[in-house]
């Protein structure tokens, strides 16, 4: 299983269940173990969320918003309503950027002092811990949150696509390691959302309902059971009778699960999609020392790498991006081939990219110019898949991920 639950209480508000289930769902068919860590406490602190996953760890402090959020690094946030009505977030107490930090602080100090039971002897540096405010159920686009590079604010809608993509260079745990940390923390581990978050039903154990059992086990439950049977059978036999030869094509529809970003998994019933949009940014920005962070869509950055669409109309999968920068003493180069760009599906299913059909075969990014590519798969998505994952490497701007989460089949 790709997904673990450790808590320190069980979440008794239905919003925090409801989201850790949701998080914990996003992360269940993707390769490699994250866990999830939630309503557990140190330092004297009590952390809402908090992910590990091989290479990061981010410590997440949830909102739950239904309006438009305004607020900065230093003064009070306010959650707006669509009546103009303000109400403050966290009343006598610290803001909610203040607040993830200070979480910060009390996870990467409890690293640093059981560094050794972790890990052992290993460098890893703690430091580069992301901190970010998920506002729930998304964050309304007209928010005004006036930020630094310390704290990301996102919705909780995107929070598991940011998880899945940034990575944490200086990060290199190991499943041991991961397991490791919510143990040393007296955490429980939670297998009762676990099974509900599985990414095949098949590999749930079936169970038969209690009520159902104390019926077959007496003669009248039997006797019941045996007449709402029979009845259901003469009911279907008269609505057989009755419409005769009236029969009615309707339009062929499919039902189908769908993975929002969040991993709410969902049955609906519609037509056959085959483009899935909207685009999907990185922004990156560059340190003085040249290396490259993520920071949030929106923020001043350094370079923009956009998913821009995936198609799988003709019964083939194809793939477009964008790349812009405004490096002026860099040449950005990136073979749109089978080496730099990787494509997989929740079932684990990989892709070969037909290199000949890809325009162009290399971006060529020059500074403030936003250059186009799209590559080609001649094969259609696996039909039980529910995401897709584009990765693509060694960029000049570090690797980049995206999670595209696939309506229907």
């Amino acid at each position: 299983m790709a997904v673990q639950i450790w808590i320190g209480e069980k979440p008794e508000n239905p919003n925090e269940l409801r989201a850790l289930t949701q998080l914990a769902s996003a992360f269940a068919r993707l390769d490699g173990l994250y866990i999830v860590m939630a309503n557990f406490s140190v330092g004297g602190r009590t952390l809402d969320v908090v992910v590990l996953k091989h290479d990061g760890i981010f410590v997440v402090e949830l909102k739950y918003c239904d309006g438009k959020v305004i607020g900065d690094v230093n003064g009070p946030w306010f959650v707006e309503s669509a009546n103009k009505d303000r109400k403050r977030i966290n009343p006598g107490r610290k803001n909610p950027y203040n607040q993830v930090l200070t979480y910060y602080y009390a996870f990467s100090n409890f690293l640093d002092e059981h560094r050794s039971e972790i890990a052992g002897n290993r460098n890893i540096d703690v430091r580069s811990i992301r901190r970010i405010v998920a506002i729930a159920p998304y964050l309304h686009p007209e928010s005004q949150i006036d930020t630094d590079w310390k704290v990301q604010v996102l919705g909780f809608d995107t929070l598991a696509l940011y998880v899945f993509t940034e990575r944490s260079p200086d990060m290199q745990w190991s499943d041991t390691e991961l397991v490791r940390i919510p143990q040393l923390l007296h955490c429980t581990r939670w297998e009762e959302i676990e099974q509900l978050v599985l990414p095949d039903a098949e590999s749930r154990p079936t169970r038969v309902p209690n009520f159902v059992t104390q019926l077959l086990s007496t003669w009248t439950g039997q006797a019941l059971i045996g007449v709402s049977v029979l009845l259901i059978i003469l009911a279907v036999l008269y609505v057989i009778n009755t419409v005769g030869t009236r029969l009615v094509t309707l339009p062929a529809m499919t039902t189908t699960p769908t993975v929002d970003i969040a991993g709410t998994n969902q049955f609906i019933t519609r037509a056959t999609r085959c483009t899935w949009l909207p685009a999907q940014t990185i922004a990156r920005v560059r340190g003085s020392d040249g290396s490259w962070q993520s920071v949030s869509v929106g923020a001043v950055a350094d370079a923009l790498l956009t998913l821009t669409k995936v198609d799988t109309c003709d019964g083939e999968l194809h793939i477009s991006l964008t790349v812009l920068h405004t490096a002026s003493d860099l040449e950005v180069r990136i073979p749109l081939d089978n080496e730099h760009l990787s494509i997989r599906d929740s079932l684990g299913t990989r892709y070969e990219l037909s290199e000949q059909r890809s325009n162009p075969k290399t971006l060529v990014a020059v500074p403030n110019l936003t250059v186009s590519g799209s590559v080609t798969v001649l094969q259609a998505i696996h039909p039980s898949a529910t995401s897709l994952i584009v990765t693509l490497r060694d960029t000049p701007f570090g690797d980049a991920s995206w999670l595209v989460p696939l309506t229907s089949n």
